[in-house]
């Protein structure tokens, strides 16, 4: 590794200032948290623009900040907008579909989780304990991504080995969020996500000096060898860069967002249901800013190395492949020429991560203790008790996430689209056909979860991560895509969804209450005439 520059003395100065101010507010939360509703979903009384600011963050992440550069670096810029695009209408999205029936039912049936609404419109034990298996697999996926950002970013910083900074950055994340929960999330993601806004206004005007104009920079790239193709999705990644395009619009945008719990859940803790559109017009726009900033710098870094191929050769020679971009850019040139603008992208890039980091522990923790623990087996716990098991199931979920940190088999960008297909195949059809179709019952339900958690995972395990350990890059991924036509998590969510369908239309027309309240029109045969 090559020697740091002096001025990352300035940029770890910055980051462990941050540091102190999260766990700082940590503590500050501990004292106010009595209740496990409290813990979970903050009472139900945080503002609309905190949470839509810790939603816009958990939906971004160290995905965008971290691994899209480098993705971009290696296949090119028409992720730019495949990917962006997507995610910008997402959430508004999300809130025409799901938002109002989570919010104004959370109190009514003490809504605190995804199981909990998919639960009390299905009803049943089963569906409760399929869908939280699901979220503790995605969760593990997407975290890694985030640990793996926060480890590649530290260890090139402090000049540590990626496993001690991996952990440190658990380490940060676990012990603020056991502290303080929901309420301590939103305000240091409200922090987390501000740092994101000053990073990437940092990184389109560093990429600007260093670029030129942004048309003329592609234009440059294009005339450049390899150029044309970098830029062509036709060429990308193999030739199936069409293929990702259709797979990652089907999990990403309106359909695969309404799945994602780290995002959705957060509909629970606002605290006036009709500022519910804030949240979606306020996430897409802070998405709109930040994921094309991160893209950005990508397509300016492969600008430079193409001009300067000694850069290529730096960025290599961290050790961290395509992952070593940010890094390279932070730590080496931007500590040798404004480090700190360089320590403003670094805590941006960790609050990004940290962003959703602490919704995943919460939310498989959730899983574990309160979904199907408590809601299943265990309904005589008492609140108290509910809130001590939801603290060390978080903390058993860390370790696991330290396991599987060890051991990440695909770069950055694809951990993360990993866990968001996981997310999205088990929870998402079930969510939109539960509120627009009257005809769901019990068993369709319960059948599709099972059936896109199980077909997601498979095929992930079975067919893509083999190839992704062999072939670098996410080319894992074509490998897979050029077999079976989709990503795995879009087949689990295409067949998860045609499940629901064609079970309901067989089996006896049960359903839990909440789904009474949503179709109105349909009598409910638990209700006896007065």
């Amino acid at each position: 590794m090559a020697e740091l520059p002096s001025g990352t003395l300035i940029e770890a100065a910055i980051m462990i200032a941050w540091v102190v101010l999260i766990l700082g507010v940590g503590l500050w939360a501990r004292k106010r948290i009595k209740t496990s509703g409290e813990f979970m979903v903050g009472g139900r009384s945080i503002p609309v623009w905190m949470l839509g600011m810790w939603s816009a963050g958990a939906t971004v992440s160290a995905w965008a900040f971290f691994g899209l550069p480098g993705g971009i670096y290696v296949s090119g810029a028409w992720q730019h907008w495949s990917l962006c695009v997507p995610m910008i209408i997402g959430m508004p999205i999300t809130v025409l579909i799901l938002g109002r029936w989570m919010r104004i039912s959370a109190k009514k049936y003490n809504l605190m989780t995804m199981p909990d609404f998919i639960g009390e419109v299905y009803s049943g034990k089963l569906i409760r304990i399929f869908a939280g298996i699901g979220i503790v697999i995605g969760c593990v996926f997407y975290a890694t991504a985030q640990f793996k950002a926060i480890g590649v970013l530290f260890g090139t910083l402090f000049n540590l080995p990626y496993v001690p900074a991996a952990m440190l950055g658990i380490a940060v994340s676990v012990f603020y969020i056991l502290l303080g929960g929901f309420v301590a999330g939103a305000i240091i993601n409200t922090l987390n996500v501000s740092m994101m806004i000053v990073a990437s206004v940092v990184a389109i005007g560093v990429s600007y000096i260093w670029s030129g104009s942004y048309s003329g920079m592609l234009s440059a790239l294009a005339a450049m060898s390899g150029g044309a193709g970098w830029l062509n999705i036709d060429a990308a990644l193999g030739g199936t860069g069409w293929l990702f395009w259709g797979s990652w619009v089907l999990i990403l945008s309106s359909f695969g967002m309404v799945g994602q719990p780290a995002i959705v859940q957060k509909l629970y803790g606002i605290k006036k249901p009709n500022t519910l559109w804030i949240w979606g017009l306020l996430g897409g726009l802070l998405i709109g800013l930040t994921c094309p900033a991160y893209c950005y710098m990508g397509e300016v870094t492969r600008y430079l190395a193409i001009l300067d191929p000694s850069i290529n050769t730096q960025i290599m020679g961290l050790g961290f492949g395509a992952d070593g971009v940010v890094a390279w850019l932070c730590v080496y040139k931007l500590g040798a020429e404004a480090p700190v603008l360089g320590g403003l992208l670094i805590a941006g890039v960790v609050a990004a991560a940290w962003s959703t980091i602490d919704g995943f522990v919460m939310m498989a923790g959730a899983a574990i203790s309160r979904d199907i623990i408590n809601k299943c087996f265990r309904p005589n716990w008492t609140d108290k008790q509910l809130l001590k098991y939801l603290r060390i199931s978080m903390l058993a979920v860390g370790i696991l996430m330290v396991i599987e940190t060890l051991f990440p088999a695909e770069i950055i960008t694809w951990l993360a689209a990993i866990g968001w297909a996981q997310f999205a195949a088990t929870l998402a059809p079930a969510l939109i056909l539960g509120v627009l179709w009257k005809g769901v019952t019990k068993d369709g339900g319960t059948a599709g979860v099972f059936v896109g958690m199980v077909v997601t995972f498979f095929l992930t395990v079975m067919y893509r991560l083999p190839q992704s350990s062999l072939v670098p890059y996410g080319m894992g991924t074509a490998g897979f895509m050029k077999a079976f036509y989709l990503d795995a998590g879009a087949w689990g969510f295409i067949l998860g969804f045609i499940t629901i369908i064609v079970v309901s239309l067989v089996t006896k027309k049960q359903r839990g209450p909440l789904y009474y309240d949503i179709h109105k029109d349909v009598a409910n045969p638990d209700l006896k005439p007065v």
